[in-house]
């Protein structure tokens, strides 16, 4: 065949409505193709959310780990169950979660000092929660106040500080128990101060908190939700606040720092995931969150327990907060001798 006719029958097959079709059909069939795998990715959330409440039911952590869920499940458009599981200082909800496959369907809620005070005082070899879980949002955070029985005498912070000064070892103080929130910042007054008083721990603040309504101890850093009630009936006096700045809902209780320059002291909650979970999904959870925080309902609420809702931030932003509160925590429990129990 001559080599003009042989291109001319090439050149005809290739632009036939026949072999114009098949191409089309084929370029069909790989986008298809294309599209079916991107559908076979599992796009989050896949299913209901699971955020582990590793504390008992009706606490702080609690309200406001429910307060989040509703309005988070609204907006991943699947439903997040509020799963609770105290026991051991936080550690049996935390390490569930952490066995949890790491896709962001098994979520935490924790306090600070379940990532930095309970691990050290646990034998060595236990958990390590910041070892397999990581950080997400933080979510808000909450002082304490200083109250103190009416029959101690004082009814300002200046009064108590020179009573405790006055009477060296004698001054007794409640707390959940060694190394509670309620022991840490009475311990860090006293270092900054040069104090000494006595700690008398109980098996929760619940029952510090009765001692300190009967006498049986003279004063208690306690939550103010807890507090304000017996505040308003002139059964506690409040000598000030262990934040920053005075709380709206007592501005005449002056913050500790007012008075000794340098103090502050305030625990915090955040919501954690299995380390691994991809960063596509902490990401995605971290702005919706935030958004959540920022929800004039939830502040609300979040504010009726005492809790100051945080304004988001990155995962990386609470690396670094939870690094420097580690470091302080570190430095407290070696300096008052604290050992694992």
């Amino acid at each position: 065949m001559p080599p003009k006719t042989y291109m001319r029958r090439q050149y005809a097959v290739s632009s036939s409505p026949l072999r114009r079709l098949m191409l089309v059909a084929m370029a069909t069939v790989g986008f298809s193709g294309l599209g079916i795998a991107s559908a076979h990715a599992d796009p989050f959330p896949a299913k209901p959310i699971t955020l582990i409440v590793p504390a008992v039911a009706g606490g702080a952590m609690d309200g406001i780990a429910r307060l989040v869920a509703q309005r988070l499940g609204t907006r991943l458009g699947q439903p997040v169950v509020v799963d609770s599981k105290p026991g051991a200082g936080g550690t049996v909800g935390m390490m569930l979660a952490a066995k949890a496959p790491a896709d962001g369907h098994t979520l935490v809620i924790a306090a600070d000092s379940y990532l930095t005070v309970t691990p050290r005082l646990m034998p060595a070899g236990a958990f390590q929660p910041t070892n397999a879980l990581m950080p997400v949002v933080e979510l808000g955070s909450s002082p304490m106040v200083l109250v103190v029985n009416p029959s101690l005498g004082v009814r300002t912070l200046p009064e108590y500080l020179a009573k405790v000064r006055g009477r060296p070892g004698t001054v007794t103080y409640g707390s959940a128990g060694s190394g509670s929130p309620h022991h840490l910042f009475m311990a860090m007054l006293d270092q900054q101060l040069g104090l000494k008083q006595v700690h008398v721990p109980y098996k929760g603040g619940a029952q510090a908190f009765a001692d300190l309504l009967g006498g049986h101890v003279d004063s208690m850093f306690i939550v103010m939700s807890t507090a304000e009630p017996y505040i308003k009936s002139g059964k506690v006096i409040a000598l000030g606040v262990s934040g920053s700045r005075r709380l709206a809902e007592q501005p005449n209780v002056p913050a500790i720092g007012e008075i000794a320059p340098g103090y502050e002291s305030e625990f915090w909650f955040a919501i954690l995931a299995p380390k691994g979970t991809p960063p596509a999904v902490v990401t995605r959870l971290n702005r919706e969150i935030g958004a959540v925080l920022a929800e004039a309902k939830v502040t609300q609420g979040m504010q009726a327990i005492g809790v100051t809702p945080a304004s988001g931030g990155t995962p990386d932003a609470l690396v670094q907060k939870l690094r420097q509160e580690d470091a302080k925590m570190d430095k407290l429990i070696r300096s008052i001798g604290l050992k694992p129990e």
